[in-house]
């Protein structure tokens, strides 16, 4: 946790929900050709608190392997675009925080 600050603390949320969630596309493209492999992903709940594995429902091969390389792709760079946005207005938080630090001492 980064401090007592819930905005700062739903924002490292989303971080580690981003950075999971990005773990779990790198694995699903990494067993694109494995027999019997079924795709993960991540999940919010409402409190963006905890995370879940669960099962995508996509077409699964014969060789019972469910990743599309189309889809994993896809969810890759939209988690991506996520985590700059999210890693963005942390920066910001915590630049507009130093600065009342900073300024709140110098008066």
């Amino acid at each position: 946790m980064i401090d007592n600050n819930p905005m700062l603390n739903k924002l490292e949320n989303l971080l580690t929900w981003t950075s999971k969630r990005q773990q779990a596309i790198g694995a699903n493209l990494a067993n694109l050709d494995t027999p019997g492999y079924r795709a993960k992903d991540y999940s919010f709940d409402s409190e963006l608190q905890e995370a879940r594995k669960y099962d995508v429902n996509t077409t699964v091969k014969a060789d019972g392997n469910n990743v599309d390389l189309e889809r994993e792709m896809t969810e890759m760079n939209k988690n991506g675009v996520q985590y700059l946005t999210v890693v963005q207005f942390l920066n910001q938080k915590l630049r507009m925080l130093r600065s009342s630090i900073v300024d709140g001492g110098k008066l």
